[in-house]
């Protein structure tokens, strides 16, 4: 009968060739890395990935372990997609191209989703500093403490983000560049816990939208907004107390020494959120995307006439957001997004008619869009 010491060494042997094939692996991601960079394709492809995590079960006998495999090959691709960014930003590929070094201000504590899109647009040794509230990192670009700022703008589930867009309409800064992260949400909570002992939940409040379907069959829980998802992680670590669990990363729960109870427990599987890097110039060069800022006067057609600029001219229109101007009445400001080169003559015919009809127009920005 086989005792511990022969189930290790078992293991050791396994190990034994499970690393050179992740060697082998990241060798040819690293060349995946390089075509990419040639040929101006993105870092994440979500088909792409979303096939392999499909084939993952079927190289299983014990079907049973098919999360498991899932989970496995969504951190390898993970590993893989940090290669493959540090490549492509080797050689100057996405925002590196335009944006100078320097230290980049975050919303949220280590182990947020925001660092995670800092981490992504640079790498993992980037200078940066953690924000408490969106406004903390405007006003820390203000002041000249940081060079740039990343903050999330809006997700495919929950929708705009309305705070950051605010903002974005009152320090007159500017989108530098962009960055899409998928978000994988996950209960977590201390050592010892379980499904059963919880009751109450902390997250940011879009962390509780996003998983709404999966506290909905948990109705006795109390949800509890917090500040963000990686402080909702630090809280429940520090209390250590069954009783409370986090939605948050995978990263945030190790970086704080949870356990998961549950993991992608988000409504959406391709749950995604876009983050937007802002800088205090404006930054054109290799832009493919252009956002614009600007009010109208509040009469029938004004907004008509804004949109047919774009139509008419063929240029394609990817968001348009609008939010209330403050002791102004039924008057609004409108955030607009669109594909094309500021620098191309189409382009620049529509923008000199917007700017001649609006008021307060503005270039939000120009840069190079994450399509991912």
């Amino acid at each position: 009968m086989a005792d511990l010491n022969d189930y290790r060494r078992e293991i050791d042997e396994i190990d034994g060739q499970l690393i050179p094939l992740f060697e082998r692996r990241m060798e040819i991601v690293r060349e995946v890395g390089c075509y990419k960079k040639e040929h101006g394709l993105p870092v994440l492809q979500a088909g792409r990935e979303e096939e392999i995590l499909q084939k993952a079960a079927d190289f299983l006998k014990d079907k049973g372990y098919a999360p498991d495999a899932r989970r496995f090959m969504r951190a390898v691709m993970e590993i893989s997609r940090g290669a493959q960014s540090r490549s492509l930003q080797a050689g100057g590929q996405q925002t590196q191209d335009t944006i100078k070094h320097g230290t980049v201000g975050y919303y949220g504590i280590p182990g947020s989703f925001s660092e995670q899109a800092l981490i992504d647009l640079f790498s993992d040794q980037q200078d940066r500093m953690a924000y408490a509230e969106f406004r903390d990192v405007f006003e820390a670009l203000k002041d000249a403490r940081i060079d740039y700022g990343v903050l999330p703008i809006e997700n495919s589930s929950s929708g705009a983000i309305s705070a950051v867009y605010d903002l974005l309409g009152s320090y007159g800064f500017y989108i530098v560049g962009e960055r899409r992260v998928r978000i994988s949400q996950n209960l977590a909570a201390a050592p010892g816990a379980s499904l059963d002992s919880v009751t109450q939940v902390y997250s940011h409040e879009q962390g509780l939208i996003q998983c709404s379907e999966f506290l909905s069959r948990h109705g006795h829980w109390a949800q509890v907004s917090h500040q963000s998802t990686a402080t909702s992680a630090k809280l429940v670590a520090e209390a250590q107390d069954p009783a409370k669990a986090a939605i948050c990363s995978l990263r945030a729960a190790s970086l704080y020494g949870l356990q998961i109870l549950a993991s992608d427990i988000q409504n959406h599987q391709e749950n995604t959120t876009r983050f937007i890097l802002i800088g205090r110039e404006l930054e054109s060069r290799s832009a493919d995307k252009v956002s614009l800022v600007f009010t109208l006067d509040h009469e029938s057609g004004t907004l008509y006439q804004t949109l047919r600029y774009f139509a008419e001219r063929g240029i394609s229109l990817v968001k348009i957001e609008s939010r209330p101007i403050p002791d102004v009445l039924w008057n609004y400001r409108f955030y607009l997004d669109f594909e094309g080169d500021i620098d191309n003559q189409q382009v620049k015919t529509a923008l000199d008619a917007i700017a001649e009809h609006a008021k307060d127009f503005r270039v939000l920005g120009a840069y190079r869009s994450d399509k991912s």
